[in-house]
């Protein structure tokens, strides 16, 4: 996975994890971003659990953030799925394609190619999508049948098949095997590398070495089943499988495949928020320009396939024309697949590994020219897209208003956070919900879990690192944290009280005939309390991973990037205090708004000019 997960992704996934997602039943459907949903499953044995689908991303077991209230499209997506039972999972022809097969005869299936799509079928036609679109061969439309978007399937490719698609490509063999055979770009050239060839050579010289390219990948599809994930941080990959051809090791190996998607998936923030109209028509004509460049390229090479294959062309038109039906009696060979159109006068067939689409009532000369035609028309749709292209992008920089292109949210932006003065991360809990996932998802052997000494306060986890363990100063600072986060700063106490634990004394286990809520933990055993823990809290900008900023701690001997606010409770309210620090910060009010602790405050204190860089882990 890079950004997206590739067609070895999906085959390790769903190989390793059928059997848990058949029978089970789809309970809830959430949207967590523009084009990821959360299915809640559920089956006796298992219980229940997540499946994210993301149109960005791909699929996994991963529990996001999930919103409050579901979204129009979710409710209309729990109006057609919810209730319904799983009966498959499976992946089509090796494509970054899903399908989830149902009791009631629906299908869900995600598309993860360019936009990505997600579409519900009901006895094989559509009943819904999310993105409906038309191209010249496939139609996601209410209504239509479903047809997958590539016919070739690299997993029932016999050797022949592979040498007589490697011949016949004038690409290199990396190219040919990741868009002829399906495989995608990692898995291509990792085939080639293990197979010992080079990846820059055209394809056609390496014809004679077919079956040694499918062992290759017959090899790798073995690995991939083996459950393990490798993490290439440098390259922000996930794979199922060793990346040998980057050469260097993983930074990271799971011993489960989906801890490590999870893990690639948890990188990145979920957002319902709407995208700006014009990056979206610049983002949409950018993928335009690259459909046609690909459309162009593939009839420049129809065209140049029928060429100079004008006999075998010609002879199988004059088959074809001379019944107009597919006669079992006749030998059509080197063609297969054959389906006619009569209403078209087109007949399409499988050419040495390329579908041709062929006017039966033209010469095979002249079908060669329509190919060429409908590549020279894409190239010239290219030039009119790239002219709007600029002039979108030329509308954006002559705006008259500035537009600042918003910088990423960093996970444990989800949460309350600060960096101690030792450099470890603390995260603390906004409401019920993130007071569950904090403990849930975040709490490791070695961190501490810290609680101010009040009902509703939030809970806290200070992380440990590898080779850090919290210290005096840290436990302190994130004990004052809990405090000043919670009810004490509205009501305006001098001090507060926090203690803190080892996680293996936090449980969900109540007592008989106790009841513990959602947010909420049973803590046993020793306290370890911190008394006078002084309400002042200071704002400061620090450089994360590249990104600039504002962090509201604990006060501190630490030298910060100033300058530093400090704050206490007091009269002003939340809107007018964010205001002023944005303003002497220089950033934006909506970077403030959502660190202040509740409740109103006063500024006490402005200081200090220095530097800080941290590293989020």
């Amino acid at each position: 996975m890079k950004g997206k997960q590739s067609s070895i992704d999906f085959y390790s996934f769903i190989s390793l994890y059928r059997d848990q997602i058949r029978d089970c039943f789809i309970k809830k459907i959430y949207q967590v971003s523009q084009k990821e949903f959360y299915v809640q499953i559920y089956r006796s044995d298992l219980k229940r659990r997540g499946l994210l689908i993301s149109l960005e991303r791909g699929i996994a077991f991963h529990e996001p953030l999930l919103p409050e209230q579901a979204s129009p499209l979710a409710t209309t997506l729990r109006r057609m799925l919810s209730e319904r039972k799983i009966m498959n999972i499976e992946q089509i022809n090796f494509d970054r394609v899903v399908r989830i097969q149902l009791a009631t005869g629906q299908e869900l299936i995600l598309e993860l190619f360019r936009e990505g799509n997600l579409i519900i079928t009901n006895g094989g036609k559509i009943e819904w999508a999310m993105a409906q679109r038309e191209w010249k061969n496939r139609k996601i439309i209410k209504g239509e049948p479903y047809v997958p978007p590539v016919a070739n399937n690299p997993l029932t490719m016999g050797s022949d098949e592979v040498q007589d698609m490697l011949a016949n490509s004038k690409a290199s063999i990396v190219q040919t095997l990741a868009t002829r055979m399906n495989l995608g770009g990692e898995t291509s050239e990792e085939i080639v590398r293990r197979a010992g060839l080079n990846k820059d050579s055209p394809s056609s010289e390496n014809s004679e070495n077919s079956s040694l390219i499918l062992d290759r990948f017959r090899a790798l599809l073995t690995e991939s089943s083996a459950g393990k994930a490798y993490y290439y941080e440098e390259e922000k990959i996930v794979s199922p499988i060793e990346l040998t051809h980057l050469n260097h090791p993983p930074s990271k190996v799971f011993d489960d495949l989906n801890d490590g998607f999870s893990f690639y998936f948890g990188q990145f923030p979920y957002s319902l928020e709407p995208e700006d109209p014009m990056e979206r028509r610049i983002r949409s004509q950018e993928k335009s320009i690259e459909e046609f460049q690909r459309i162009s390229a593939e009839y420049r090479e129809k065209g140049t396939m029928v060429l100079s294959n004008l006999k075998e062309v010609s002879n199988f038109i004059r088959k074809i024309s001379s019944t107009r039906r597919v006669d079992p009696s006749t030998n059509y060979s080197p063609f297969s697949e054959i389906s006619i159109n009569q209403d078209r006068k087109t007949v399409s067939a499988m050419f040495q590994g390329m579908v041709l689409d062929l006017r039966y009532d033209m010469t095979a000369g002249a079908n060669a020219d329509n190919f060429f035609a409908t590549s020279k028309q894409y190239r010239d749709k290219i030039a009119h897209a790239k002219v709007a292209l600029d002039n979108s992008r030329n509308s954006i920089s002559t705006d008259t208003k500035k537009v600042v292109k918003k910088r990423r949210r960093h996970w444990f932006e989800t949460y309350r956070w600060f960096y101690t003065s030792e450099g470890l991360l603390v995260i603390a809990g906004k409401d019920r919900k993130t007071n569950e996932s904090v403990v849930k998802k975040h709490m490791s052997s070695g961190d501490l879990y810290i609680h101010a000494d009040l009902y509703g306060a939030p809970s806290t986890v200070l992380k440990a690192e590898p080779d850090l363990k919290p210290g005096e100063a840290s436990i302190k600072e994130a004990c004052n944290f809990s405090v000043a986060m919670s009810r004490a700063w509205p009501a305006e106490t001098a001090s507060g009280s926090a203690y803190w634990v080892h996680p293996e004394q936090v449980s969900k286990t109540a007592e008989s005939g106790e009841y513990v809520s959602h947010g909420s933990w049973i803590v046993r055993g020793k306290r370890n309390y911190l008394f006078d823990l002084p309400m002042k809290l200071e704002i400061s900008p620090v450089e994360i991973n590249g990104d600039r900023i504002p962090m509201i701690a604990p006060v501190s001997e630490s030298v910060k990037n100033g300058p530093v606010i400090t704050i206490s409770p007091g009269g002003e309210k939340r809107t007018v205090i964010s205001k002023k620090i944005a303003k002497t910060l220089g950033v934006d009010q909506e970077e403030i708004d959502p660190i202040l602790p509740p409740g109103n405050s006063s500024i006490t204190g402005i200081r200090g000019q220095a530097q800080e860089t941290v590293s989020a882990s």
